[in-house]
């Protein structure tokens, strides 16, 4: 079968994206063995594009800026080969006259093609048996829970010289999730590697300069009581750790893709599975040996397991705000009052969080997963002060000394808005200087009956009552109310209560 040079540029596109000769002859929808014979014959495929491409008059233009600037974009190149006027960086006219008039996409696969490129040479690392594990995250897509789109992380660790997988899928990237995993990979293979090589992740690396590494204390906490020592690979570097990388594509590839994500624990159980029956049983391409029997050689090389359950926790420290409130992944959690504004130091546990001031151990909560929660302790807030009543101001003491009616008076006062409260208490108190108390008092309950609280009203009826008491106007409360009845005449029989005493008598 003879193929035009379009398709064998696309041949050798989908070649560098990483496919398969098969896959590019599933897609094409031709012979594996003429994608073979045009991909493993690369005279082939040039002599039959050197003569066939709509790029060949502009090739000389290509290479000559290529070899002086061997990072230009195929889209730059493209826009200067198709402008009408011929560009300043063509001096020596090797553009030709008649600008190009084809597809970009064809300019960047000649470009692919033909760009000066370093190659990088690659240098495989074998370890000894239990001498190291690679350690790495992965991200496997999205799952619902209660209406929240949530991210699923594969953890995956390899033992490097046996090749044994073990994947687990979680919820977070957090230092206890990963060391839970660690956990979990140490108990699946039998022991303990003597390192870990990981990448440069905040789980991990706190912070680096050059070969110098700053290692997360939690993690390096962790590391003593199993006894390994971590490592970190260079940056950008990911073939130092390429068997990780490998392998997270090799659970991608095979177990992820085409996958419903409903269930967390169901992956797991699912994953394991496969890991037992699958990816470790089946016979690896670097080594041509199943894991599964690579491993009982590397078994007598581990390190043992720990004889007690090691504890998995981190620490983080949190200031405690003057409500004894202090904030944790986004929820909010109570300490002893008496430790309000102050810091303290947090160990944080899978189900719970333990609270030190200092050595001492304030407070215990359960850990809440959820997001935007309150979470107090009613016995933290029991030996709070209770607040202590205001007192009485001298200008306050002295008005309400007029009579009982005063203190009463006085909030009917606030309650008004003519004239400032201040001054209207002033003012009343000024009256002092021409009316006894109890004649002040008075006016008041009678400016109370009309519903009348100012300096104004307790002073015209003081006037009223110096000049005539009986000038003042009638108490609303003295008056009756009369209701007029227009029913009928109705006579009510009068009886004695000891008729309704012989009428309840039980008889013998």
């Amino acid at each position: 079968m003879r193929i035009g040079v379009e398709m064998i540029m696309e041949m050798r596109f989908m070649q560098r994206q990483g496919l398969k000769k098969t896959q590019i002859a599933r897609r094409l929808g031709i012979n594996r063995k003429t994608v073979a014979r045009y991909l493993d014959d690369p005279e082939r495929g040039r002599s039959s594009a050197e003569h066939s491409s709509i790029v060949d008059p502009y090739r000389a233009y290509i290479q000559h800026r290529l070899n002086q600037w061997p990072e230009l974009s195929a889209s730059r190149l493209y826009r200067e080969i198709s402008e009408p006027t011929r560009p300043e960086n063509d001096p020596d006219g090797l553009i030709p006259p008649e600008p190009y008039y084809g597809s970009e996409r064809t300019v960047r696969r000649y470009v692919a093609r033909v760009r000066p490129r370093k190659k990088r040479q690659y240098r495989p690392v074998e370890t000894l048996p239990g001498e190291q594990a690679q350690v790495d995250w992965g991200h496997a897509g999205y799952i619902w829970i209660d209406g929240r789109k949530v991210a699923v992380y594969i953890f995956s660790f390899v033992l490097s010289y046996s090749r044994i997988r073990y994947v687990r899928f979680t919820l977070s990237q957090d230092m206890l999730t990963f060391q839970d995993c660690h956990r979990w990979a140490f108990e699946y293979i039998g022991g303990v590697p003597a390192s870990l090589l990981y990448d440069n992740c905040k789980t991990v690396v706190s912070d680096r300069v050059g070969s110098v590494i700053a290692f997360n204390e939690d993690l390096m906490r962790f590391a003593v009581q199993y006894g390994f020592r971590a490592e970190a690979c260079w940056v950008s570097d990911p073939e130092s750790k390429g068997k990780v990388e490998n392998s997270l594509k090799y659970v991608k590839r095979d177990f992820v893709y085409g996958r419903q994500l409903n269930d967390i624990t169901t992956l797991n159980d699912d994953v394991l599975a496969w890991c037992d029956e699958v990816a470790n049983e089946k016979r690896h391409e670097a080594t041509r040996e199943v894991p599964s029997d690579r491993l009982s050689d590397e078994r007598k090389a581990l390190g043992p397991l720990p004889k007690r359950s090691v504890p998995v926790f981190m620490k983080v420290q949190r200031t405690v705000r003057k409500d004894a409130i202090f904030s944790f992944e986004t929820n909010q959690y109570s300490v002893p009052a008496a430790h309000a504004q102050t810091r303290v130091e947090i160990l944080v546990h899978l189900d719970r969080l333990e609270i030190y001031s200092g050595e001492e151990r304030i407070a215990v909560h359960a850990r809440c997963h959820d997001r935007g929660q309150l979470i107090i302790d009613d016995g933290h807030f029991g030996d709070r002060p209770v607040k202590k009543r205001k007192r009485r101001s001298k200008l306050q003491a002295e008005f309400e000394s007029l009579g009982s009616e005063a203190p009463s008076y006085l909030r009917g006062l606030a309650r008004q808005h003519g004239g400032t409260l201040r001054e209207q208490v002033r003012q009343i108190l000024g009256l002092r200087e021409e009316y006894p108390d109890e004649q002040i008092n008075d006016a008041m309950v009678r400016a109370a009956t009309f519903g009348k609280y100012s300096y104004g009203t307790v002073k015209k009826i003081l006037e009223k009552r110096a000049a005539d008491p009986r000038s003042l106007p009638e108490d609303p409360r003295s008056r009756g109310v009369a209701a007029s009845y227009r029913g009928p005449e109705l006579e009510v029989e009068v009886r004695s209560l000891n008729e309704y005493a012989r009428a309840l008598e039980v008889k013998d």
